[in-house]
């Protein structure tokens, strides 16, 4: 769940939400300060909680930890300079026509207005992308799996593009709504300019004529974005290539449980190159990521199950009561890393324990979580008893 840090950071979000809600009811154009303080605070605000919570491409499982929310990427991270590229384009369009003059040529605003539409259509799609897990939207689609938290994590991402859009259209039927007696003051030079201007003097019809240019535009960007390795059909790919979404197209690999009571589990969402995770295994039934640290700790409780049953219980409680709680806050990389350091210790004392009294240790480290291993060493008893009678 949101931690309370986390949510007081977060929680100018809908505040600024809510005062620019109230200003354009209220037909306020003076806010530009405003504006520039809430985009950037909430695209900051985007980007931390995207990176806190490590989402993963389409094409691996991610790790699930009981009902703490893991989920694929929102847009897939191949062609995301494509999406980064017309999102820009659409704040630059914006911010320059918020600030425009008027002796700017009405084609740079026409310009302007195509890449205010390309931004709209970008923040649209997003919207729709995050739609499936709004409440509404998985009310709509029947799909009413995901908790509570997921809702607000959607929540938080739907604030910019929606600010942005509803910014974005109020400042066009304002532009629109001039009727071009700006325009008509002015004569230029340049033939071509001229005969554009005139062209343009009614801006009730700037609207048309930036769609038209929209398409040119899109193009340009499109080239620019060819030379540095993306694709033509980038944009439609970033959304479609993602799994659990609205417009994902792909099916991702069922997701692994990484058990939030076991420690050793946790880590293995630290750094590859530090717990290096050895194989898959099953452990009550489900699919986890197995390094060798928790094969080790796995072992070592099953020879304490086998030598000193009572001890083992005991340590079992203590193990269950502690390890779920400490587990809610080794969610990062970082922090699952710093665990993984700490019981590198302990991990020392298991091997030295099983290497003094168990007379194969490798083997039994290699065995754990393998399929038809997971049984208790009771369990396994009752079962090599029946077999014999």
């Amino acid at each position: 769940m949101l931690i309370p840090v986390l949510f007081v950071l977060l929680l100018p979000g809908p505040v600024f939400t809510c005062i620019n809600i109230w200003n354009q009811i209220r037909g306020k154009e003076r806010t530009g300060r405003f504006e520039t303080v809430a985009f950037s605070m909430g695209i900051l605000y985007t980007l931390m909680l995207y990176g806190l919570l490590s989402p993963r491409p389409w094409d691996e499982a991610v790790w699930t930890f009981g009902d703490i929310f893991a989920f694929h990427e929102i847009i897939s991270r191949v062609h995301m300079p494509t999406v980064a590229v017309y999102a820009a384009a659409g704040f630059l369009s914006y911010t320059l026509l918020k600030n425009r003059r008027k002796e700017w040529p009405p084609l740079v605003q026409v310009l302007c207005i195509s890449g205010l539409y390309m931004g709209i259509l970008i923040q649209a799609l997003f919207l729709v992308q995050l739609a499936r897990h709004l409440p509404l939207g998985e009310l709509l689609a029947g799909d009413a799996h995901y908790s509570q938290e997921s809702w607000l994590y959607c929540f938080y991402f739907s604030l910019v593009p929606f600010n942005f859009i509803l910014n974005a259209l109020v400042l066009l039927v304002r532009i629109i709504r001039s009727r071009g007696e700006d325009q008509m003051e002015y004569s230029y030079r340049n033939p071509w300019l001229q005969k554009s201007s005139k062209l343009l003097q009614n801006t009730g019809k700037w609207a048309w004529y930036a769609l038209l240019l929209l398409l040119p535009l899109l193009v340009l960007l499109t080239l620019v974005l060819l030379v540095f390795g993306q694709q033509a059909d980038s944009t439609i790919r970033a959304f479609t290539e993602t799994s659990d979404w609205t417009l994902s197209a792909k099916i991702s690999p069922p997701p692994i449980e990484a058990d939030a009571h076991y420690l050793c589990t946790v880590a293995l969402k630290g750094d590859e190159k530090l717990v290096k995770p050895l194989r898959y295994g099953i452990r009550r039934g489900q699919r986890i990521v197995v390094n060798r640290q928790l094969c080790v700790a796995n072992a070592f409780e099953q020879l304490l199950e086998e030598r000193t049953p009572a001890f083992h219980r005991w340590v079992r409680h203590v193990y269950d009561a502690c390890g779920y709680p400490l587990s809610l806050h080794l969610q990062t990389p970082l922090r699952a890393d710093l665990a993984y350091l700490l019981m590198k210790p302990l991990e020392w004392c298991f091997l030295l324990v099983l290497y003094l009294f168990d007379a194969k240790p490798e083997n039994r480290i290699a065995l754990q979580y393998l399929p038809g291993y997971e049984l208790t060493h009771s369990e396994r008893e009752g079962i090599d008893q029946q077999s014999k009678d």
